[in-house]
């Protein structure tokens, strides 16, 4: 509970309670050091009262001998010094879809007789009053010097607003995203219309409405997930696999990217692969196409490098005249992510490579996926 109070507070309380109980029960028969150690612990205690998140602290039998004076704040009963383990499911809490907190899933447990390192969950807590609010409970273990385990402590912390402002979050994303399909479907009219009365072939006309679509579900994607973020390896299976199949080999490192660099990977994925469809490799059965992305590093600078290689299909030739699809790959992929495109039309098919600059903050290397 580094964020709490040290590892050597709570060891000392823990030892403290234990010293004084030894001394109230006559086995070390020393009145002036049993004020002492009264004294002592009391000191720890007012300091603890200073922390702005409850504290519960226990022995290393699972018994609950300490929590500081913002626990009863919050859970408006006093602090139950519940005897082991067995015995934490009184204190009345509920999960999300109302099954009561058993004890054995509170962290202390798991801390003490589980031998977790930390646990943590969040639970709809029934207050002394019969209010409920919802709590995050985090454990982790106290050691003595040598690293032995002497006991536990949790911290309760209050994450009602959290919970109230993530509910907020979703209606208005959700409002947002209703208000943008809205809004493309606007626009789709809009231009088909314009483009019927100027008697343009029908073939042009289902390529715009495809992509619009394609944007719209990119953006629907992004916005009812995380919405200021989205993983590589999320858009690549999203986009690529409905159109490729089997036929799409999709592998790489779990990489976050910024909402904007993501719907704008997301669109190139799919003018790639519809591209590929009409007149590259999946055009004919024994076509194939591997969309492999990977990460160099270079001290704190990242760089992620993303493959998009045909293979078996017809010889790559590279258009007279660049459209639409070619600015998305290209131009509008390079000014979003700030990274460098490479195209190739060669005999043995289309090969185009994305490389750009990972934001710190942004990246979130995991393993494969």
């Amino acid at each position: 509970m580094s964020d709490i109070n040290s590892n050597d507070m709570t060891a000392e309380i823990i030892r403290l309670n234990d010293e004084l109980a030894q001394l109230q029960e006559g086995r070390r028969a020393d009145a002036l050091e049993a004020q002492r150690v009264s004294q002592r612990l009391r000191q720890f205690e007012a300091m603890l009262d200073l922390v702005p998140v409850g504290v519960v602290l226990a022995d290393s039998d699972g018994q609950i001998i300490l929590g500081n004076s913002r626990v009863e704040e919050m859970v408006r009963h006093p602090v139950l010094h519940s005897e082991d383990v067995d015995s934490y499911g009184e204190w009345i809490s509920f999960h999300a879809d109302g099954r009561r907190v058993e004890s054995h899933e509170y962290p202390l447990s798991r801390v003490i007789r589980d031998g977790e390192d930390e646990s943590s969950i969040d639970v709809h807590y029934q207050r002394g009053d019969g209010s409920r609010f919802w709590m995050r409970v985090v454990g982790r273990p106290v050691t003595d010097e040598d690293g032995n385990r002497t006991g536990a402590a949790v911290a309760l912390i209050d994450i009602e607003e959290e919970r109230r402002l993530a509910n907020q979050q979703k209606v208005l994303i959700g409002e947002l995203n209703h208000r943008v399909k809205n809004a493309f479907t606007v626009v789709k009219s809009i231009v088909s219309q314009s483009l019927r009365k100027g008697n343009v072939p029908l073939g042009l006309r289902q390529t715009i409405d495809e992509r619009l679509d394609a944007y719209s579900q990119a953006h629907a994607k992004l916005v009812s997930s995380t919405w200021d973020h989205a993983l590589v390896g999320t858009l690549a299976r999203d986009v690529v696999a409905p159109i490729a199949g089997d036929r799409a080999r999709i592998e790489g490192p779990v990489v976050d990217l910024p909402s904007r660099q993501a719907l704008a990977l997301s669109m190139a994925f799919y003018e790639l692969a519809t591209n590929a469809l009409k007149h590259g490799s999946l055009s004919i059965p024994e076509g194939r196409v591997d969309l492999i992305w990977a990460i160099d590093a270079d001290g704190d600078n990242k760089r992620l490098t993303v493959n998009w290689v045909e293979k078996y299909g017809p010889p790559a030739t590279e258009p007279g005249e660049k459209g639409f699809g070619s600015f998305i790959i290209d131009r509008a992929l390079a000014m979003e992510t700030g990274g460098q495109v490479e195209a190739d039309y060669g005999t043995e098919g289309f090969r185009w490579q994305l490389a750009m600059a990972l934001q710190n903050e942004s990246e979130n290397l995991k393993g494969q996926t």
